[in-house]
């Protein structure tokens, strides 16, 4: 589960990102699939308890969101680990390199790949 300084974080990225692209929560909402804008409120005022890698990306590709400040978004979800991010930050031009070697998708604490959790044998 996400602390709650680290959703309110990732909620401040997606209301920017999402007010710079001229959108309202409705709006934002209805290419997500959702019924209505309080989801994506929910989400900008960090009320969900975490947003899962494969929802983050769904809302970053949206929002045209891409490069290290998408990267930034998982550091702020919690799915990029702190020391690796503070590497990336004083060299991105190392940033698609290393995705190549993580291989997407990116796989999370919880062991979800790309949103979703890997069956267990």
């Amino acid at each position: 589960m996400a602390e709650k300084g680290t959703t309110k974080k990732v909620g401040r990225l997606i209301r920017s990102a999402r007010m710079h692209r001229g959108l309202t929560q409705k709006d934002l909402a209805k290419k997500l699939g959702v019924r209505s804008g309080s989801y994506v409120g929910m989400l900008e005022s960090g009320l969900c308890k975490g947003i899962g890698i494969g929802r983050l990306e769904e809302i970053a590709s949206f929002l045209h969101v891409s490069g290290v400040e998408r990267y930034k978004w998982f550091a702020a979800a919690g799915h990029l680990h702190p020391p690796l991010f503070g590497a990336l930050m004083k060299s991105p031009e190392l940033w698609d390199e290393v995705v190549h070697l993580l291989g997407a998708p990116i796989r999370t604490r919880g062991g979800s790949v790309g949103g979703r959790k890997k069956a267990r044998a």
